[in-house]
C-alpha cells in the first residue's frame, strides 16, 4: 500500500476513538483503545517524538477530532513519515490490516441473521434495522 492511502486509512480507523477520547494526553490515548488501534496510535506517537510539526499535529487532532484541517494535517505529517521510513511503512500497514479486522468486529460491519422466537411479554429497547446501536 502506498504512504498516501496508508496515511488515509490511518486517519480512517484513528478518528471514531479521537473524538470519544476527549482531551486526554495524546500519550494516554493509546491506554484507552482496543488492541491494534491502540499499537497503531502509540507507534505513530513514537515515530512523532521529537519531530514539532508531527506532535503539533497530533495534539490538535486529540484537542479537536471533528475539524477536517486538523485530521489533514495529521495525516500529511504520517504521510511523510511513512514515504521516508520503509521499516515503519511496513509496520504500519501490518498493524492497520489488524485495527481494520478489529473496529469492523467492534463496529458490527458483519451481517448476523437470526431467527427469534419471542413469548411472553418484551420489555427494553429492541432495535432493528442496519447499523443501529443502542445508547
Amino acid at each position: 500500500m502506498d504512504p498516501a492511502t496508508m496515511a488515509v486509512t490511518a486517519i480512517t480507523v484513528l478518528s471514531p476513538f479521537l473524538t470519544k477520547m476527549g482531551e486526554k494526553a495524546a500519550e494516554e490515548i493509546g491506554k484507552g483503545l482496543p488492541g491494534a488501534v491502540g499499537k497503531l496510535w502509540n507507534r505513530i506517537g513514537r515515530k512523532f517524538k521529537g519531530n514539532p510539526a508531527a506532535e503539533t499535529a497530533v495534539k490538535d487532532a486529540v484537542a479537536n477530532p471533528k475539524d477536517e484541517d486538523n485530521l489533514a494535517a495529521l495525516r500529511k505529517e504520517i504521510k511523510k513519515a511513512l514515504a521516508d521510513d520503509a521499516a515503519f511503512a511496513a509496520e504500519i500497514e501490518k498493524l492497520l490490516e489488524q485495527a481494520q479486522n478489529e473496529t469492523q468486529t467492534i463496529r458490527g460491519d458483519h451481517s448476523i441473521a437470526a431467527h427469534i422466537d419471542i413469548g411472553g411479554d418484551v420489555q427494553g429497547n429492541i432495535i432493528v434495522g442496519n447499523n443501529n446501536r443502542a445508547g
